[in-house]
């Protein structure tokens, strides 16, 4: 098996070549003229032919040295493609992320996002995934690369393995008919809510949402009739207007508001939802251009969020 060849033996012999001459080719090169010299010997050793005849006026190319050098400047040229790829790897300009993101990322979020990420980084390719908190943090690492999450607990903040940073706070709003009694007030408490019936998430399979928006409604002395559930705000809304029900949404809800249902701010402190990056093991270049836009787009920095 033969050693693998200098990529300085090609670019010698590229150099004397082009050049016709020694010593010219090893000024090009920067080197000296004997180190050329041994550099091409090397190379018709390694391949086991002439590439050069040598005389005392000129240098000319063997039949096979004229074949060969098409092939070698091709091979520099890949190579150093190769490298500027890694580079630009290393870099975060280049390669491939996996994001997953629950839904309601989806409302306001995450187009702009995606155009941000665009502009800075037009070569990293993106694969999109529409899934619950619950599905993202189990497939993190594995399938997925970093998760737009809603609803990290303190159980989650306590795994070694997961890095996150808070991204967006989010006021919580009642959805109503636009017909119902409450829906022209500017803002509601929700102990005014305690006679109306809610639509609200399943637990299964969204626990973690699930369960907040009844530790919000508890803190306020509010224990909710729950008449139905729904596992998508677009369906959740459309039942709120069929008057099934009222629903607490994050005010992103607005961009996907039926024109004949009414979104009105809670006015209780702490009646917010969060939105959450989350990743495990270290950060690759791209997911931290990644991290970087997101918080941009949210107002945020890391440092601003004690990270």
């Amino acid at each position: 098996m033969r050693a693998p060849i200098d990529t300085d033996l090609l670019a010698s012999f590229v150099a004397v070549a082009e050049e016709r001459h020694f010593r010219r080719g090893a000024e090009r090169l920067h080197v000296a003229q004997p180190v050329v010299s041994r550099r091409i010997q090397r190379l018709e050793q390694a391949i086991g032919v002439a590439l050069i005849e040598r005389t005392t006026r000129h240098v000319a190319l063997t039949d096979a040295g004229s074949i060969f050098l098409d092939d070698a400047r091709r091979l520099l040229h890949d190579i150093e493609l190769a490298f500027a790829r890694a580079r630009r790897v290393d870099q975060g300009i280049l390669g491939s992320l996996t994001i997953g993101f629950v839904e309601s990322a989806a409302f306001e979020l995450l187009a702009p996002l995606l155009r941000e990420l665009a502009s800075r980084v037009p070569d990293v390719t993106l694969e999109l995934r529409e899934l619950s908190t619950e599905q993202q943090l189990a497939d993190l690492h594995a399938d997925v690369d970093v998760a737009i999450v809603r609803e990290l607990g303190r159980h989650d903040l306590e795994d070694e393995g997961l890095e996150s940073l808070p991204l967006l706070e989010e006021q919580l709003h009642v959805a109503l008919p636009s017909s119902h009694r409450l829906a022209d007030r500017d803002e509601l408490a929700l102990s005014e809510l305690a006679d109306l019936p809610f639509v609200l998430f399943p637990r299964p399979p969204v626990p973690r949402l699930h369960d907040h928006l009844l530790a919000v409604c508890a803190t306020a002395g509010l224990h909710p009739t729950i008449v139905a559930h729904a596992s998508q705000y677009p369906t959740m809304l459309a039942m709120v207007a069929a008057a099934q029900g009222i629903a607490l949404v994050p005010a992103c809800a607005r961009a996907i508001r039926p024109a004949d249902v009414r979104l009105v701010p809670v006015s209780d402190a702490g009646a917010t939802t969060s939105l959450s990056l989350a990743w495990r093991g270290p950060g690759t270049p791209a997911l931290e251009t990644f991290v970087d836009a997101a918080l941009t787009l949210a107002g945020r920095t890391p440092s601003s969020t004690g990270a």
